[in-house]
């Protein structure tokens, strides 16, 4: 089992959009895959068409419920622990050890954690036991400035791997003088995520646009960073 951590501090960066795609992707590869909406805004969770689940991530997290009585199976191969407002009140001191997380999800090939916007102790409780974190960003400064942001949380969270940049609604190229500011800093993933409408009306009928549009550019661009991302992880 592989754990792969999405998180940027900044906001409106297609970090949700992100898991979920690469989610989709990933199970059409054969991978088993479980996603965990960390993010109390459940934004993924309402994006899998999921509303105020009985069961949520802060009762796994605290061992009020098993992984099994967590589970949502979605529409789209992949199973869910769904998030909820209640969320917030979570005292991540009396979650489950990250070691024993890992035990308790070891039937899975793959675990992806969708992780909330803002400075939270969430995020680095999943980063401490991450085998890779993917920073979803766009080339707007406070966007970058997150991803910097979150590398420090991943730092102080003892994760030691090179971070990984995945610029999101991209509307041209990236330039070679780009590209060799961020390589001082983390591994730009590429190809970069082609600006599309259709994620947007995919999140409105609670599918991914892998499943809705299946042969778009931005389909095209999430499999082959997935299939990348699979590599590094060695699940391929």
């Amino acid at each position: 089992m592989k754990t792969l951590v999405i998180a940027n501090s900044a906001g409106g960066v297609g970090k949700s959009t992100s898991a979920h795609c690469i989610a989709v992707a990933a199970s059409e590869y054969g991978k088993k895959v479980l996603v965990i909406d960390a993010d109390p805004s459940a934004g993924l969770t309402f994006a899998c068409g999921i509303e105020n689940p009985r069961v949520s991530t802060k009762e796994f997290l605290t061992g009020q419920f098993s992984v099994d009585a967590s589970i949502i199976k979605s529409g789209e191969r992949f199973s869910i622990i769904a998030s909820s407002s209640r969320l917030l009140a979570i005292d991540i001191d009396q979650a489950i050890s990250p070691a024993k997380l890992i035990e308790l999800l070891a039937s899975f090939d793959l675990v992806i954690i969708d992780t909330p916007t803002g400075v939270s102790r969430i995020t680095t409780y999943f980063m401490a036991s991450a085998d890779l974190i993917v920073l979803p960003s766009t080339t707007e400064i406070l966007s970058l400035r997150g991803a910097l942001n979150s590398k420090d949380y991943a730092e102080s969270a003892g994760h030691s791997g090179q971070l990984q940049l995945l610029i999101t609604k991209a509307t041209q190229l990236l330039d070679d003088e780009f590209k060799s500011l961020i390589d001082e800093d983390f591994a730009l993933l590429e190809p970069t995520i082609r600006s599309s409408l259709q994620v947007s009306a995919s999140q409105s009928q609670a599918k991914s646009v892998l499943t809705l549009d299946t042969k778009s550019e931005v389909a095209a661009d999430y499999r082959e960073i997935t299939y990348l991302l699979l590599e590094k992880l060695e699940l391929i």
